[in-house]
């Protein structure tokens, strides 16, 4: 319990540290953080929205498909970045963790945390611009969205828990780690429906756990209804697994720890 409070404690100060030095030394400086989400939508928009004109057929009609994008892309981006951010985390810290009695499950979790900040604000601004193009939000979206972005956050500290520790004693999980997440983006229904692939694979494409999270996301915007059950029940099993996993994986290497950084 002790621990926990000490964890708490700390963890407000080094996310705002961790926030600072992401911008350090730039003139602009957390302006970034609005500026840069703002650019890629306008950009994607422009893009897919005027130029190409792609749009998505569903069973309720046709929407564009920058909207199903980007209800997919962006909690991706902040899964992709609080993995790679948080799998070298420990090693970054090294100095710190080799010095002083410090828990360091603080750092893949801060890392994490301050992606989802980062691609919070852009998630937020696609948001806003959607339901006033769709003339609306119904109450139970945004509940909805925020118990899903809550289990998000479960799901990708477990994940950072376990590669953050292997990876203090397996440096290549960091160049590996490149190429598998590539592999989980094109083989999920972020830039594709699941309607769109053979019958035949989609029983592969459900079984990456992206697959689950991205159809949440596009049942709750784009829809306004319940994700199917089979995915939630899927993707709630996964997160449990990888965060006990986590948990489990990161008490019982961080003991040698000193002794390898």
């Amino acid at each position: 319990m002790d621990r926990l409070k000490r964890i708490f404690a700390l963890l407000p100060h080094l996310l705002l540290r961790d926030l600072k030095e992401r911008y350090a030394g730039s003139t602009m400086g957390v302006f970034w953080t609005i500026l840069q989400p703002v650019l890629f939508i306008l950009l994607f928009w422009l893009v897919f929205s005027q130029i190409m004109k792609i749009r998505i057929h569903t069973e309720t009609g046709q929407i564009p498909f920058i909207a199903f994008l980007l209800s997919g892309l962006l909690p991706w981006f902040a899964l992709h970045e609080g993995i790679t951010r948080g799998s070298s985390s420990i090693v970054e810290k090294r100095q710190i963790i080799k010095k002083v009695m410090f828990p360091a499950e603080l750092f893949p979790i801060t890392s994490v945390l301050s992606s989802f900040i980062h691609y919070g604000i852009g998630m937020l601004l696609f948001l806003c611009a959607f339901f006033i193009w769709n003339k609306g939000v119904s109450l139970i979206q945004i509940p909805l969205i925020l118990i899903l972005l809550f289990i998000q956050i479960v799901l990708t500290t477990g994940i950072t828990l376990i590669l953050s520790s292997l990876t203090v004693y397996i440096r290549d999980i960091v160049q590996f780690l490149g190429l598998a997440l590539q592999g989980f983006f094109y083989l999920s229904t972020i830039l594709y429906p699941i309607t769109a692939i053979p019958k035949d694979l989609r029983v592969i494409i459900r079984l990456n756990p992206v697959t689950p999270l991205a159809e949440a996301y596009h049942s709750i915007i784009l829809y306004g209804r319940l994700p199917e059950f089979i995915d939630i029940f899927y993707l709630l099993l996964i997160t449990v697994l990888l965060f006990s996993g986590g948990i489990f994986f990161f008490r019982k290497l961080k003991r040698g720890f000193a002794d390898v950084l």
